[in-house]
């Protein structure tokens, strides 16, 4: 690995357009001027979550709540999570979650779509540090920009929340939380494909003022991303290898005793080749935010962000360079209303901007959100509404209405119902196509979805809890390239529905979770299934710690059978992918007071499966890891 290159990873501070870095600086004196919100962040809610004895939900709410308490199916991924599983990919542990699945064309850093309750990849909200990253002109997140290394916490909410958070929330929201409160550590890993891998960080602080910085270098030869059946004018068998680089830096201020401020950057830049073609991208984001204490009833939370999204494609059809910019703003007041009450009431801003050489467009976006919560007895109601008013595809207002009861101190029973959207992206709007064939559309309405679900969460005891959720979403107004030359229109509705069960328990030296999902995918256009999305899968996780330095793991997933496309054959035909299974192992092992072994055999039957059609997989390989801290 080219060190010396990676290491000066180009922090931009900040090319950024006219909302740059000069623009925050001159915003900052009116933001503390305004007096901001004391918020829980994610190194809080470990903290609370390590008092309370259940991990904090912090997004599901936009405010910190404990799982159980939550009306909504969560799931918590923490960094003592991701430090058992030595994985070195967010994607396996997301695929490890019910309700997830996924699909990936090719090894680690390749195109992947992430699908949650069976919605599309654009339709779930992705948050790093509470600010969206997905993109502004294809509407998704590039996983491969996501170190894992960088990331304190993962936290996934099933079910539309656009109420609270406004487009693409039709699936759920995953929000990544960087890793910001650590003590100092060095990690080097080395494995299959000739990987390599550095990552390190630290962080200092004083009680008033605290700095963080953590990097992450990996390179990998990989394999093939495509095989035969990939057809001639994709299929090319070659290592089509990657380089990740990336870094976080936070720095947070206590102004006073009830307020304090905070400026945080993450920037990746990743090098990733595909069969017949390769692809460099960049993407960094820095926000500023401020909080304080108004009263002991109210508190407020004022977020500016930018970010930088930028994508050079290579083929043999030439360059397609491709560029977005977000400028986002976002202003939340929670008031404890009562002993039993809790509302938020909040305004956002968002202007996108995409350019490629075909176009240089701009839409934007402004909300009103409100939410309210009311707690008697056995008995908990939850009512959120949002207005969007968005420049190009109308004003769309959505609500979410919640409610739970608690059939014992230990159960709870809950019922949701919600509209969600989803605005159509610039290249849906505006992309030329290709000699007029696949262009965007104007014109087009934002998809639109309303969902329905029932719940059941209960802590069997001390050490054992249990969560079922039973689900129904339709969307409407679906964006298909199916009008005229293929043109972007809104033609197709599709449902969604589902059963998820989720187990999770503790013996002593034992760590277990289970988690079974049942989805049935349908669109009401064609009367097919939807493709790459699982009708079953069913993941375990296990963990045994031998001793207080060794411990074994074992995460196995079962998934089913999917349908797919084979784009090689004219007209293309609709093909199914088999049902499959993986299974990993891991190990660990203190070598000394501040080292430690940490191993990983990725897909220890070496089975051959599929995610895409025409697309490989990995075959077994083992990684290690040590690790300094």
């Amino acid at each position: 690995m080219n060190y010396s290159t990676a290491g000066a990873v180009n922090i931009r501070l900040f090319t950024m357009n006219k909302f740059s870095t000069a623009t925050l600086s001159a915003a900052l004196p009116v933001i503390f001027l305004s007096s901001y919100s004391a918020s829980v962040n994610a190194a809080d809610a470990v903290k609370l979550a390590s008092e309370g004895g259940l991990e904090l939900s912090i997004t599901a709410n936009r405010r910190p709540l404990s799982i159980d308490k939550t009306l909504a199916s969560v799931s918590v991924i923490t960094r003592e999570a991701i430090e058992k599983s030595n994985a070195h990919d967010v994607l396996d542990l997301l695929q490890l979650q019910r309700g997830i699945s996924l699909s990936r064309n090719g090894g680690s850093g390749s195109s992947t779509s992430v699908f949650i309750r069976g919605a599309e990849s654009d339709q779930a909200l992705v948050l790093l540090d509470g600010v969206r990253i997905s993109s502004a002109t294809t509407g998704a997140f590039n996983w491969a920009k996501m170190p894992l290394d960088q990331v304190e916490r993962i936290e996934i909410v099933r079910g539309p929340r656009a109420a609270l958070y406004g487009s693409d929330a039709i699936g759920g929201v995953i929000e990544i939380s960087t890793r910001k409160n650590t003590s100092p550590y060095v990690n080097f890993r080395v494995g299959k494909y000739a990987t390599k891998g550095l990552s390190a960080g630290f962080s200092d602080g004083d009680g008033k003022q605290h700095v963080s910085a953590n990097i992450s270098l990996e390179k990998s030869d990989s394999f093939s991303a495509t095989n035969d059946k990939a057809g001639q004018f994709t299929y090319d068998p070659d290592k089509d290898g990657y380089e990740k680089n990336s870094v976080s830096l936070s720095f947070s201020s206590q102004l006073s005793e009830r307020s304090k401020a905070g400026v945080q950057l993450f920037h990746s830049t990743n090098n990733v080749a595909y069969d017949k073609g390769k692809s460099n991208t960049e993407l960094e984001t820095i926000s500023a935010n401020l909080q304080s204490d108004l009263s002991s009833r109210w508190t407020q939370k004022l977020t500016l962000s930018q970010t930088n999204d930028d994508v050079l494609s290579q083929s043999s059809y030439g360059e397609s360079p491709y560029k977005t910019r977000r400028k986002t703003f976002d202003w939340q007041n929670t008031l404890s209303l009562s002993a039993n009450t809790t509302a938020i009431i909040g305004a956002a801003y968002r202007q996108d901007r995409g350019q490629s050489k075909d176009f240089d467009k701009k839409v934007n976006n402004k909300a009103l959100y409100a939410n309210i919560n009311n707690k008697r007895g056995a008995l908990n109601l939850d009512l959120s509404l949002r207005y969007d008013k968005h420049s190009k595809s109308g004003n769309k207002t959505t609500g979410q209405l919640a409610a739970g009861y608690n059939l014992s101190p230990r159960t709870t029973l809950f019922a949701s119902a919600g509209t969600a959207f989803k605005a159509p992206n610039i290249n849906e709007l505006y992309y030329p196509g290709f000699g007029g064939r696949y262009a965007g559309n104007p014109d087009l309405k934002p998809e639109k979805s309303r969902t329905f679900e029932v719940g059941l969460k209960t802590q069997l005891s001390d050490n054992q809890r249990i969560e079922a959720s039973l689900f129904h979403t339709k969307v409407k107004d679906l964006i298909s390239y199916t009008g005229d030359n293929n043109q972007a229109i809104n033609n197709e509705k599709v449902t969604l529905k589902g059963l998820e069960i989720g187990y999770v328990a503790n013996f002593g030296k034992l760590d277990l979770s289970l988690d079974a999902s049942l989805l049935r995918t349908k669109n009401n256009t064609t009367g097919e299934r939807l493709r790459r999305r699982p009708d079953s899968k069913v993941t375990l996780d296990l963990g045994y710690a031998i001793s207080e330095k060794t411990r074994f793991g074992l995460d196995a997933s079962l998934v089913g059978s999917r349908d797919d496309m084979n784009f090689s054959a004219f007209p293309a035909e609709r093909v199914k992918l088999a049902k499959y299974s993986v299974l990993n192992l891991s190990a660990s092992h203190q070598i000394a007071k501040h080292a430690s072994l940490g191993l990983r055999v990725e897909n220890l039957s070496n089975k051959d499966y599929e995610l895409a059609y025409g697309y490989n997989t990995p075959k077994r390989g083992a990684y290690l890891t040590l690790k300094i801290q």
